[in-house]
């Protein structure tokens, strides 16, 4: 594992948000990663179940301290890192084609089928965030997709997958904050369609997704007006240009 990185592996856990949550807490340092073959109640965002078989996927928690502790900017630089770190196992002919997106604002999509997702937490004054991240490696539910649907160069264990994105976060985090929002731009499936995005108020908004700004919030115009979209669960309707 890259040196600027402790990383803790476990059979079996709760959640490794919960563990590494309360690991940071009690001072665990900037680049903790804590790995589990197996949760037992790993949680996606609004509260739903994260379904893996033992062993068959990644299932991991990242630490970040000061000065990364903004909760936007450090999904997306885990985004973009899980991306390039997925595509390093990609065989070439299916690299160009690009069968790997993001869908705004903490999904994983494999030609639109969601294989992985992140949910965050942080302390009251933000001092530290943890990115918890689970990718669909060798097993998926029916609904979704794994990383051994795509034809792959190399074997590959969620434990290497681990390895890759952790050298990408090193890299991905020396980019500047415009490169590293074009970058989450450019993977972004999101934008140019039309969604539906349910609100954490209950309220709901429907509109084409139109681009993303500087924070990370999603602007959706319906009509003539337009919404910042802080945090949101977002349905792809349609793309835009096949209305």
């Amino acid at each position: 594992m890259p040196n600027s990185w402790v990383v803790q592996r476990v059979a079996e856990t709760g959640s490794t948000n919960t563990d590494l949550f309360g690991g940071a807490q009690n001072g665990a340092q900037h680049h903790t990663a804590l790995m589990a073959d197996n949760q037992t109640a790993g949680r996606g965002r609004l509260d739903r179940t994260w379904e893996a078989q033992s062993g068959a996927n990644l299932l991991v928690s990242l630490l970040f301290r000061e000065p990364h502790s903004e909760i936007s900017l450090c999904q997306r630089i885990v985004a973009v890192s899980a991306v390039r770190a997925c595509r390093k196992f990609i065989a070439s002919d299916q690299t160009a084609s690009s069968p790997i997106k993001l869908k705004w604002p903490n999904d994983l999509l494999l030609h639109e089928k969601k294989f992985g997702g992140m949910l965050s937490v942080a302390d009251v004054d933000q001092t530290f965030i943890v990115v918890g991240i689970g990718i669909n490696v060798s097993w998926a539910p029916e609904y979704a997709a794994k990383l051994k649907d795509l034809e792959l160069k190399q074997s590959v264990e969620p434990i290497d997958l681990l390895r890759a994105l952790l050298e990408q976060i090193d890299v991905v985090e020396k980019l500047s904050r415009q490169q590293l929002h074009d970058e989450y731009v450019d993977l972004l499936s999101t934008l140019s369609k039309v969604v539906r995005v349910e609100l954490t108020n209950g309220n709901v908004i429907s509109g084409r997704a139109t681009s993303l700004d500087a924070d990370g919030r999603l602007v959706i115009e319906t009509g003539d007006a337009k919404h910042l979209i802080d945090t949101g669960d977002v349905v792809h309707l349609r793309d835009a240009n096949h209305e």
